[in-house]
């Protein structure tokens, strides 16, 4: 088995061809293992990581590691983390066998780092199996949140008759709401976008409830520029879908796509039209049932909104696991810290403090309203045509 580590962002531009040849063969499995997405976050994002991408016999599998020193404690995480809503490998191989050499090559450098800490993973079974084999004990785990989806492999006629009459009262309620604003159209655009049209997204935020709470992300620092960065890069697999009522934006959504499974990363309305935000995310699951895509991932916060929609959900996990006496020690201040992240007064003096989910703190407005509206379809802006079967 051959290994080459990564060090710098210079040296993992130059895995660009490799990434598009594995995302061809599926090692990608989602949008937060895209070359894209990573390479832009260690633009812009990354503060003090530093690169440590294993690429192992060849390319086949790469764990795109970084990492970071604090208090004395070397510590690997996977890029992308806490943005990243599933963090993960790129492997042309099964997950069981690709955290297998993934673990047996950690266990070769360990002198390199103390602890492992993983956020937001699926495959929690895959990896406390490799690292009990390569690594040893020590390691501890927890659930970290739920992540609701929606599976939209069904007609939306269908996908409503399985909601409750009062759900399918509330849909048509949306639309009276909104019509009574205006002239409604919906628009989708692709990146790249212009500057243009990323002010007037952030506009939408300074009139809503995440500019008054301060947990915007498109107020200035690192999470603006990571999400102009993605949002201005053509490489990008996304649709941003606009909501305007006579002419003025009301409400988008960002929307990545990888898989035949679309992923709900950011939404914003402006606080004004309170309806706006569940207006549009029925539009975007109608939409979604009829172009063949066979998921809509809500991502990580079990927030009220999702739980309308359905009852699907996904487990992530948070792991810590030690290779040298200073992570052990690490460790037991992990799980104290967990221990106390029980307490719900604690947990909301941390948002307030941190803006954790500053993503997902938006409401969606009162349980009131959407369903089929007529609107106006306009070209996305980069020569395709938007669909038009809303």
């Amino acid at each position: 088995m051959t290994i080459h580590i990564v060090r710098t962002i210079d040296e993992f531009a130059l895995l660009e061809s490799r990434w598009t040849a594995l995302a061809a063969a599926g090692a990608v499995r989602t949008p937060y293992q895209s070359y894209v997405w990573l390479d832009q976050w260690l633009r812009h994002r990354s503060v003090d990581v530093e690169p440590f991408v294993l690429v192992i016999d060849g390319g086949k599998t790469i764990a795109p590691f970084g990492r970071v020193r604090r208090t004395g404690i070397r510590t690997l995480r996977l890029l992308g983390t806490p943005d990243s809503d599933y963090a993960s490998l790129v492997t042309t191989e099964s997950l069981d066998a690709g955290w297998d050499s993934v673990a047996r090559t950690l266990a070769g450098i360990r002198g390199e780092f103390d602890l492992l800490h993983l956020h937001s993973i699926q495959e929690r079974q895959s990896i406390v199996a490799a690292f009990r084999r390569w690594l040893g004990t020590g390691g501890r785990e927890r659930p970290y949140e739920l992540c609701p989806w929606i599976p939209t492999n069904q007609s939306w006629e269908q996908l409503l008759a399985r909601r409750s009459g009062e759900f399918r009262k509330t849909v048509r309620r949306w639309k009276r709401r909104m019509e009574e604003l205006g002239h409604v159209t919906l628009e989708q655009v692709r990146p790249p976008l212009s500057d243009l049209l990323l002010d007037e997204l952030a506009d939408v935020e300074r009139s809503s409830w995440k500019w008054e709470h301060g947990n915007s992300s498109f107020s200035p620092g690192p999470m603006r520029d990571l999400l102009r960065a993605v949002l201005r890069d053509r490489r990008t697999e996304a649709t941003i879908w606009l909501l305007r009522v006579s002419d003025r934006l009301v409400a988008y959504a960002f929307i990545l796509i990888a898989n035949n499974r679309w992923y709900y990363y950011l939404s914003t309305f402006r606080k004004e039209t309170g309806n706006a935000g569940s207006f549009l995310l029925g539009r975007i699951v109608e939409a979604a049932c009829s172009d063949g895509c066979i998921a809509l991932d809500l991502l990580r916060g079990d927030q009220e909104y999702k739980r309308l929609w359905t009852e699907h959900s996904e487990t992530v996990h948070e792991l810590v696991w030690p290779v040298s006496l200073r992570g052990r020690a690490a460790v037991l201040a992990y799980v104290l810290r967990w221990r106390a992240a029980r307490s719900s007064r604690l947990a909301k003096l941390r948002a307030r403090l941190f803006g954790v989910g500053d993503r997902r703190q938006e409401a969606h407005g009162s349980i009131r309203g959407t369903g089929t509206v007529p609107l106006t379809v306009r070209s996305s802006g980069d020569g395709s045509e938007a669909r038009a079967n809303l």
